[in-house]
């Protein structure tokens, strides 16, 4: 889905060039460039910062930046943003003498884009040859939430780095009656061990209880050291560490591939460090306050906010991170008293601003979730009001507790519609967000939706795992309001890849049975005894009506066991 969606803006981005006008409300976004040095000596390297200012509900965005191929060499197998979202990899061109490396990222899930200030990218150069050599910041591409909005923008951005020739310091000479190096003499640290950190000894990342080996820190401890072998330690078994707020259950497959990125011949002795750093109260307001412009919502932070990060450091102080595991992390967060589960999950942070929901099962007065990568997590309690969805109103319930878990998203942020008719390409859009379908499923082969279409992605999505099936005719119908016993074959489609085969409960008959499709009358019947549907008036099916958007919101929350 993620290749589709930036199919999509990329195709609008090549289509469509929409220049500023010349006077506007809004602030224009500025786009600068900076490296992390000023001179660097041959095959030495440094990175390259792209951020950008005063940007408004940004989705999705391609950069290109040009260097010298000469003297400049960049690494493409490094990720460029941590955001959580998609990025296509690196992609270097070449023309003439001039080379340009683009970046690619779009958000994916998300209701609406990123603000304010963030950082848009890192890249690692390596130094080629000596001279001074400029990187300039050549295009921008950007799209707002909407799909629709795309502007090219052409920075005046530039970064001059010299790269001077190798130079290897030989050190001073050896002195006669002292002990040289490596005779008798113990290396000071090359980093501090930081205060409140727990030490975990081989013994004891061998004594496992219950399938793990498990540690509660103390209260004001946050991390926690272990050696660069502590996988083989565990022999298979997780690492399950505690604090007073929440816990991590770290795979010993993670510590392995973290300790791979060591050299071989560096390992023994390089330590790894595992940080669970607690937000600050006023870094926790701050996050409160994002979200609440950010979802138009009203927000309370949940539980504690946790910072984490695991790093592995060699004795020649060398620090190398993982930016995705291999295998998920689960991370327990427990929930503040006062706080609703059914308005709550957890949320990423990162630091580039934004949020994005993951969600999470909610179980002994913690929300669990499964990560693949580490930063900032936090459970939020969001109560989402719309003016047209009194708390008198039969679904007001679901719509709220589906708007919390960004299931559902109103018409405007203070109206939700909830007698509007809703589409085919709406509700499979709507399926695919509840089931978390994440897929680069080859475009649907129907003659009425292009690439660019904003539902292209979604239906592709559904239609791989059997969700949607097109009209016969070689088209889906996108526009098309849906039926009752559409959505109801749709929703039984879906069920296994929640929970399972469906079991059938008690038989449920309605009056116009006759008056259903072939094709949908047996997914009718199992979803009615299943309680997943329910009938209208005078035990009337109505097979053929179109059905609401508060119809579809009460069920998805069904099909979902909310």
């Amino acid at each position: 889905m993620p290749r589709k969606l930036l199919s999509l803006i990329l195709s609008l981005c090549l289509a469509i060039t929409l220049a500023l006008p010349a006077a506007t409300a809004a602030e224009a976004p500025v786009f600068t460039l900076s490296s992390s040095a000023s001179s660097v000596s041959q095959n030495q390297t440094f990175t390259v910062d792209i951020q950008g200012a005063s940007l408004a509900d940004l989705y999705a965005y391609e950069i290109q930046l040009q260097y010298d191929p000469a003297r400049l060499e960049v690494d493409t197998s490094k990720p460029f943003t941590e955001q959580s979202g998609y990025a296509l990899p690196l992609k270097v061109t070449q023309e003439g003498g001039t080379a340009y490396v683009s970046l690619v990222y779009t958000r994916t899930g998300a209701l609406t884009g990123l603000n304010g200030s963030l950082p848009l990218g890192t890249l690692t150069f390596k130094a080629l040859q000596p001279g001074t050599t400029e990187l300039a910041l050549k295009q921008v591409k950007t799209s707002t939430s909407s799909l629709k909005d795309v502007l090219v923008h052409t920075p005046d951005a530039k970064a001059t780095v010299r790269i001077t020739s190798t130079y290897v310091d030989p050190g001073p000479p050896p002195t006669s009656g002292g002990p040289q190096p490596g005779e008798g003499t113990e290396q000071e640290p090359s980093t501090p061990t930081p205060a409140g950190t727990v030490t975990l000894t081989s013994e004891q990342l061998t004594a496992s209880t219950g399938g793990k080996v498990t540690v509660s820190l103390p209260a004001g401890s946050t991390v926690v050291q272990l050696p660069a072998n502590a996988a083989s330690l565990l022999d298979g078994v997780p690492l399950d560490i505690r604090s007073q707020g929440g816990s991590l259950e770290l795979p010993s497959s993670v510590l392995a591939q973290l300790a791979e990125l060591v050299p071989a011949q560096e390992r023994e002795g390089s330590t790894i460090m595992v940080s669970l750093q607690p937000a600050t109260a006023a870094e926790q307001a701050s996050v409160t306050r994002q979200a609440a412009q950010q979802l138009a919502a009203d927000v309370k932070v949940g539980s504690v906010m946790y910072d984490l990060s695991l790093s592995i450091t060699t004795e020649a102080g060398q620090t190398y991170s993982l930016s995705s595991f291999q295998a998920p992390v689960t991370l327990r967060l427990q929930m503040t008293a006062g706080i609703q589960p059914r308005l709550s999950g957890i949320y990423y942070v990162p630091e580039s601003g934004g949020l994005d929901y993951l969600g999470g099962t909610f179980t002994n007065g913690a929300f669990v979730v499964q990560v693949n990568h580490f930063s900032s997590y936090t459970v939020l309690e969001v109560t989402k009001t719309f003016t047209d969805v009194p708390q008198t109103h039969w679904a007001h319930g679901v719509i709220q507790e589906l708007a919390a878990r960004q299931i559902v998203s109103g018409v405007t942020d203070r109206t939700f519609e909830p007698s509007s008719q809703v589409t085919r390409a709406q509700f499979t859009a709507l399926l695919v967000r509840a089931l978390h379908l994440d897929s680069d499923a080859p475009a649907a082969d129907f003659t009425d939706i292009r690439p660019a279409d904003w539902f292209a992605a979604e239906v592709a999505a559904a239609v791989q795992v059997g969700l949607v099936n097109g009209r016969g005719d070689g088209t889906f119908a996108p526009h098309a309001s849906i039926t009752r016993e559409e959505m109801t074959a749709m929703l039984m489609r879906a069920y296994p890849e929640l929970h399972g085969e469906p079991v059938a409960g008690l038989p449920v008959t309605f009056a116009d049975e006759s008056s259903i499709a072939p094709w949908a009358l047996d997914d009718v019947r199992m979803a009615a005894s299943m309680g997943l549907v329910q009938g209208r008036a005078s035990g009337q099916f109505v097979p053929k009506g179109i059905a609401t958007r508060a119809e579809a919101a009460q069920m998805l929350y069904r099909l979902i066991g909310l």
